[in-house]
């Protein structure tokens, strides 16, 4: 005669209550994560503040170092146009030729805090983000301060262009900013009012790609705490630890039968 039992009333209360308490646990993790957010904003606002004098000090070598770039890669193009740092502006100078016959320059200057304000917030984002060492930090820093800074180089390039156009509409006589300069001009602006957009960007393609993670230096643990984990379990003929004098296949490391149903 098989018997079989019913669910009590207990039990019942108990897979209630364990339900209830998963889903209580679902509804707090959104205002945990917003709690985090809030204290990942308020890091970074600190540490904003704290960058700006840095950021500032630093902008007469970014400016050096692009105004040099860019000079060196636009000579290539147009021997005509001319680039020139000085201390945080970057002066661009086009050669005026009519009828053969050279001319004033036509001259342009780039403050080059315009287009590179979004570095302290770039900065200030990736070391308030949590890592999982210092190395790793300090990485995805130098990373994301290295593809900020490269992105001043074309946009100098660009303004040198916006200068040569608005100079080739004069010698042809044409008013305004309209043609190719007008569109370049949209484009510059654009790029210099958008730092803050193009900051977060690279913030969090950085990541997604997992800059802020060392794969390569936890797998070395990882595999060296299996082959310690190996080199400790003893081989199937080799004595049991036990003590029983019996062999580990035959005492500890026999597999357990399945005991019968009935």
């Amino acid at each position: 005669m098989s018997m079989s039992r019913k669910p009590s009333s207990s039990s019942y209360q108990r897979l209630c209550s364990s339900s209830g308490s998963s889903e209580s646990q679902l509804s707090i993790d959104p205002g945990i994560g917003r709690h985090r957010w809030f204290r990942l904003l308020g890091l970074a606002f600190i540490a904003y503040l704290l960058l700006l004098p840095v950021w500032w000090y630093c902008l007469g070598v970014l400016t050096f170092l692009a105004g040099v770039s860019a000079d060196l890669i636009y000579h290539v193009l147009d021997s005509a146009v001319s680039i020139a740092p000085d201390g945080r502006i970057v002066n661009v100078s086009v050669a005026a030729v009519q009828s053969g016959l050279q001319s004033d320059a036509h001259r342009s200057a780039l403050n080059i805090s315009t287009i590179t304000y979004g570095l302290p917030m770039l900065a200030a984002l990736i070391l308030a983000t949590g890592s999982r060492s210092i190395w790793s930090k300090a990485r995805a820093l130098v990373i994301g301060v290295a593809i900020m800074a490269a992105l001043t180089i074309p946009a100098v390039l660009l303004w040198a262009k916006i200068t040569s156009l608005e100079l080739d509409q004069q010698v042809s006589g044409a008013a305004g900013r309209g043609g190719p300069a007008s569109y370049f001009y949209y484009v510059f602006h654009g790029y210099a009012f958008s730092q803050p957009v193009v900051a977060v960007a690279i913030w969090m393609a950085m990541m997604m790609l997992g800059a802020f993670d060392q794969k390569g230096e936890q797998a070395i643990p990882a595999r060296q705490a299996g082959q310690a984990a190996d080199a400790k379990k003893p081989r199937p003929k080799s004595p049991c630890p036990c003590g029983s004098g019996r062999r580990y296949k035959n005492c500890c490391g026999r597999r357990s039968r399945p005991e019968p149903l009935c």
